[in-house]
């Protein structure tokens, strides 16, 4: 691959860094609304009046009473284990309000909620969120403004001495979302799109005894501003959306950010996905994943795509485009307890005449689950996730390591 110098063109990376912790804590919320709450309440058992969290057939802890007929308050733990930002955590107050009208299929609650969270290196977030179903299930919103100030290390594009030698800046920006889909009849095909807007302002931390890089570092700091349409088409046939044993999760997403939009740039990218999931026997099921990223035109410095793979640090790999894959196997050893095992591989690169040359990058695992709900089916764990030059981490996992 080759080597470029840092200059101003390595904001995309780390503000790339700074996106993808939005979108991650945007997934939590997402899941969170759009999960097994949605479950037909019909065939359901019906909610006593003290709730108890001892299952009444294997007698282990359990939280279906909990989740039953969500209404009212609903806290949500948030827990962070990314090594760039500290450890940390924080709460989703949710409140939720179910459909004043009954339908023949099931359909989520609306869902108002504050989030607040903090982390070690003093990083922290506070937002506001609300999530919105029309029809029988036909349209879905879901909105999100964010006040975020992190604090986190920039390795530098590619760059051999900022790798080794990462240096701190912080970050104070403002972050919103508006995202709709729409249902296709009654199939399984959602269309919609989002829109992203993401200002912030970066400051470095002084670098000493190296007057080179205190110049090229001093360049990067100040404002940058994405302002981003969404085009999206999504297929999701998954039997359960925390923890899927079969189905499909695949589709496209089209990115286009616009100075006519009031962004810095104008470029575009392409992102199609596919997660599979496969039950092999009663004990054994396997899934597999495909994610790649293809940008085009005058990328801003924040917005190129990394490899995303548990065990690799973020942004550590980096380009214009990335393709990766990656495999999970899952055994049940007893009762609610299984074990996962995963690997997968991946590539970062400027242009598919550079793919050869390009570092394979690689991960593997393993981890463990055990099944909070087994009337919503719903699984949640930690992963350790080992990569290239010996790079660790483990993650907590609540319900699928890959839900997007």
């Amino acid at each position: 691959m080759k080597k470029r110098n840092c200059n101003k063109n390595c904001k995309m990376n780390f503000a790339a860094k700074y996106l993808h912790f939005f979108r991650c804590i945007t997934l939590v919320l997402v899941i969170s609304t759009n999960s097994i709450l949605a479950q037909n309440t019909k065939s359901l058992p019906n909610k006593t009046s003290k709730i108890s969290f001892k299952d009444s057939i294997d007698g282990a802890f359990d939280i279906s009473e909990f989740l039953l007929e969500p209404e009212g308050f609903l806290p949500v733990p948030i827990i962070i284990t990314e090594p760039a930002l500290g450890y940390g955590g924080g709460l989703a107050a949710l409140f939720l309000t179910p459909q004043k009208k009954e339908y023949d299929i099931p359909v989520p609650p609306n869902i108002s909620g504050i989030i607040g969270l903090g982390t070690s290196n003093k990083t922290w977030m506070a937002a506001l969120f609300h999530f919105h179903v029309w029809g029988p299930d036909k349209i879905r919103y879901f909105g999100m403004i964010a006040k975020p100030n992190i604090n986190i290390k920039y390795y530098g594009n590619n760059n051999d001495f900022l790798s080794k030698n990462p240096v701190e800046f912080n970050l104070d920006a403002w972050y919103l979302l508006q995202r709709v889909n729409v249902r296709i009849a009654k199939t399984n095909l959602f269309l919609g799109g989002s829109y992203i807007y993401f200002k912030g302002n970066t400051k470095f931390d002084p670098f000493p005894n190296n007057p080179i890089f205190e110049k090229l570092l001093a360049d990067l700091n100040g404002k940058s501003t994405i302002s981003m349409i969404r085009p999206m088409a999504n297929f999701d046939s998954r039997d359960n959306i925390f923890t899927p044993i079969n189905g499909i999760n695949s589709g496209i997403e089209f990115s286009y950010n616009a100075t006519w939009l009031g962004a810095d740039n104008t470029y575009h990218q392409i992102n199609p996905y596919f997660i599979g999931y496969k039950k092999i026997t009663e004990n054994i099921s396997s899934a597999i994943r495909f994610d790649g990223n293809f940008m085009f035109g005058d990328a801003p410095f924040y917005a190129k795509p990394f490899i995303n793979l548990r065990g690799v640090p973020a942004m550590k790999y980096q380009s214009d485009n990335t393709m990766l894959i990656e495999t999970e196997w899952k055994f049940n050893v007893y009762n609610r307890w299984s074990l996962n095992f995963f690997t997968g591989t991946g590539k970062a690169f400027q242009s598919f005449n550079e793919f050869n040359p390009a570092i394979w990058v690689y991960n593997y695992g393993l981890g463990f689950r055990y099944t909070l709900s087994k009337l919503f089916g719903i699984d949640a764990g930690i992963d350790f996730a080992w990569s290239n030059n010996k790079d660790f981490a483990f993650t907590i996992v609540f319900g699928s390591a890959w839900n997007r």
